[in-house]
């Protein structure tokens, strides 16, 4: 390997080092405001402040998305289930 050669490969791994460096820190970043969001989303329903379908209007996730959030949260259904199976009967 010439000198030539050597330089670009290390310049070519030190501009990679740099890149992944920053998506990892954008990574960090990102990982705390999604969980801030969570911890919002989760606040606001378990208060009753807004229903699942404003929360997913105003928000990156879709109302299933929010479903999952808040059962994981131990958030209660707004109404009770009104639908029986026919088989429990």
């Amino acid at each position: 390997m010439t000198d030539e050669e050597r330089e670009r490969r290390e310049a070519a791994l030190r501009e990679l080092d740099e890149l992944t460096k920053a998506y990892r820190a954008a990574e960090a970043v990102l990982d705390e405001r999604r969980e801030a969001l969570r911890k919002a989303i989760v606040k606001h329903l378990m208060a009753r402040n807004l229903p699942p379908g404003e929360v997913a209007d105003h928000s990156p996730y879709d109302r299933n998305h929010i479903r999952r959030i808040a059962k994981a949260a131990g958030v209660p259904p707004l109404r009770e289930r009104t639908v029986r199976s026919a088989r429990a009967s």
